[in-house]
C-alpha cells in the first residue's frame, strides 16, 4: 500500500462549525472531506445523501435549530437527532454535542443550560446503542455559563483555541 492509500479518510458533516473548520491546517495526515454548511440543522443531516461509507464520520450540528425548540419538543427533536446521525452510512461515526453560544442579549446563559440538557437527552440515546462515539466538549467550551470569551470569534463560532479543543477531543477518542 501507498502512503495515500493509508490515509485516514474522514468526512466532516455539520454546519458552520464544520465548515470553518481549518481541517488540513488540523490534521495534515488524514484525507479530510468537508460536507459543513454554514446555517444548516437537522433538516440538512437527514438529507443527507453523500456517499461516506468509506470514511470515518465526524458530526456536528444542531446550533441552528435552537429557535424552534422548547422544552415540550426537546425529547422528539433528540430522538430525530440520534436517527439522523445514525443514518449517515460511514465506518465510524463521531458526534460531538452541541455547542455553548453567546448571542442572546443581556449576557443570558438559559440558552447554554437548554443546551446542555438537550445534549443530555442525545447523550442518553447515543449510550444506549448505535455505535455512535459521542464527544462531549461543552463543558471544556463554558465558563459562568457562557462560551468562554477566549474560544470564540463572535459568540457563536469557534476560533483557533476552540478548534484545538476539538482536534484534541477527536484525535484522543480515535486513538482509543
Amino acid at each position: 500500500m501507498t502512503q495515500e492509500e493509508t490515509r485516514r479518510k474522514v468526512a466532516f458533516i455539520g454546519n458552520s462549525h464544520i465548515a470553518y473548520w481549518p481541517l488540513e491546517a488540523c490534521f495534515p495526515e488524514w484525507d479530510c472531506r468537508n460536507f459543513g454548511r454554514p446555517g444548516e440543522g437537522l433538516a440538512y443531516v437527514e438529507a443527507f445523501a453523500e456517499d461516506v461509507g468509506d470514511c470515518e464520520a465526524v458530526v456536528q450540528f444542531g446550533s441552528n435549530d435552537l429557535y424552534r425548540l422548547n422544552e415540550e419538543n426537546l425529547e422528539a427533536y433528540a430522538d430525530r437527532y440520534v436517527e439522523a446521525v445514525q443514518a449517515i452510512c460511514s465506518r465510524r461515526t463521531y458526534l460531538f454535542c452541541i455547542f455553548p453560544r453567546n448571542d442572546y442579549a443581556g449576557g443570558s446563559t438559559s440558552v447554554n443550560r437548554f443546551i446542555a440538557r438537550l445534549n443530555a437527552a442525545i447523550r442518553r440515546r447515543v449510550e444506549d446503542g448505535g455505535g455512535i462515539v459521542y464527544l462531549d466538549v461543552f463543558d471544556r467550551l463554558l465558563a459562568d455559563g457562557r462560551l468562554r470569551p477566549d474560544m470564540t470569534v463572535d459568540d457563536l463560532h469557534l476560533n483557533g483555541a476552540g478548534y484545538r479543543v476539538l482536534v484534541a477531543c477527536l484525535r484522543e477518542a480515535m486513538t482509543r
